[in-house]
């Protein structure tokens, strides 16, 4: 478990810093495993600072999660690139494993991500204020997928007539699949599931 940090006051003009920090402080809360302890006087606790303090940088819990979720995502695009001249299937292999790979390395953010810790449905109906930002909250992830199967397709080498629809479908196998994993770890998972879900969903050929 982590410490909460003490915490020196920001300079002026740093306010970006502590926005940042409180973002730290709710994603240790989550990588501890307990997302119980994710409040904002937890959050404010973890981060060295007064509750209040939070309320200039995030209007509420939902608005913190978003947060979360935002950098967790960019992470994982970070994660999913693969080098542009590589034959696109291996592309698309890699990119499938590296998806898996980070669920698994990071399952507390995972969970924020997909709902498990924040459920962006009713965080929307809570603030409808953050319809613009969960619009698109994911939508860089799914375009790699997209584009990566779309340059199997122009090759030749998937039989996909829709892309972003295959890349859906790819995206919920590797989801579910990940997710299983987890929630029956001694299941016999046969060794080629993966690339069983590539080929199926994208229609590789």
């Amino acid at each position: 478990m982590t410490t909460p940090r003490m915490r020196a006051r920001n300079k002026r003009g740093q306010g970006a810093q502590l926005r940042d920090e409180i973002v730290d402080a709710a994603l240790e809360l989550l990588e501890d495993g307990t997302p119980q302890n994710v409040t904002l006087r937890g959050i404010a606790r973890q981060a060295g600072i007064s509750a209040p303090s939070i309320y200039p940088h995030f209007p509420d819990l939902d608005s913190i999660l978003l947060a979360v979720a935002q950098r967790a995502f960019t992470i994982l695009e970070q994660e999913l690139g693969a080098p542009e001249d590589a034959d696109p299937v291996e592309r698309l292999r890699a990119v499938c494993a590296a998806y898996l790979a980070f669920a698994e390395r990071r399952p507390q953010q995972y969970r924020v991500m997909f709902g498990a810790v924040w459920d962006a449905g009713q965080a929307l109906e809570r603030a409808p204020g953050l319809a613009e930002e969960l619009a698109v909250l994911g939508m860089g992830a799914f375009e790699i997928f997209r584009r990566t199967l779309a340059d199997c397709v122009a090759e030749g080498r998937s039989a996909s007539a829709d892309p972003f629809g295959d890349a859906t479908a790819l995206w919920v196998g590797l989801h579910g699949l990940a997710q299983l994993r987890v929630a029956a770890p001694l299941f016999p998972w046969p060794p080629e599931l993966r690339d069983s879900v590539i080929e199926r969903m994208a229609l590789l050929r």
